[in-house]
């Protein structure tokens, strides 16, 4: 694993030090033990962890501006994407919003194993989640369509702020009657596995 995550993040243009090293592999083998007893993912190797999971969600980082420090990754599950963007960029904000008990328990274990900074965990669900702050960017694997989530999360954004959507390969169908979402087409470095990213900004004059 070790060296897969170096070569992928020296692909990324990103610096593989010891310390995000670390943190991944304490990253892998927590998830590896509490799947076994409350099956967080269906990927268990180590290898399709740091591929799947770790590169993968590292891949939501290129499409932040400089300006996007405070990140709200929605429907987080075992920590994806936002976990692995804080460990390679840790002076992100970041809160993790997970409906499943068992799922945000995981999220709370491995912040505080990672002893990670500004990073919040918060369980329920966008549809009633109430924040105080307006966040600069918000990231998704898997959940939604692209409409519904751009209107979901408009409004606990703030005006410009980025909306990212981890897509399959069916993702064109979603994007029918919708303005302003660009697609960035990814191959996760050394392997032939391809991710598309969906994003968008919410509208300035949107209120």
């Amino acid at each position: 694993m070790v060296s897969i995550l170096k070569r992928a993040l020296s692909a990324l243009s990103i610096n593989p030090t010891e310390e995000i090293i670390d943190a991944f592999a304490i990253y892998a083998e927590q998830l590896q033990k509490w799947t076994k007893v409350h099956n967080l993912t269906a990927v268990t190797d180590v290898e399709g962890i740091a591929v799947k999971h770790f590169i993968d969600s590292v891949l939501f980082t290129i499409p932040l501006r400089e300006s996007d420090r405070d990140i709200l990754d929605v429907g987080s599950g075992a920590g994806f994407p936002g976990i692995p963007m804080k460990i390679v960029r840790p002076q992100l904000r970041l809160a993790l919003l997970e409906p499943k008990g068992k799922k945000a328990a995981f999220l709370r274990h491995i912040v505080h194993k990672l002893n990670l900074k500004d990073c919040e965990i918060i369980e329920g669900r966008l549809e009633s989640f109430h924040c105080p702050r307006l966040f600069d960017a918000s990231v998704v694997r898997a959940l939604f369509t692209a409409g519904e989530f751009i209107a979901k999360v408009s409004p606990i954004l703030k005006p410009g702020g980025l909306i990212c959507l981890g897509k399959g390969r069916d993702y064109q169908k979603e994007l029918i009657n919708l303005q302003g979402v660009n697609v960035s087409h990814f191959t996760i470095p050394f392997t032939d596995i391809e991710r598309v990213i969906l994003w968008t900004v919410r509208d300035l004059d949107d209120s």
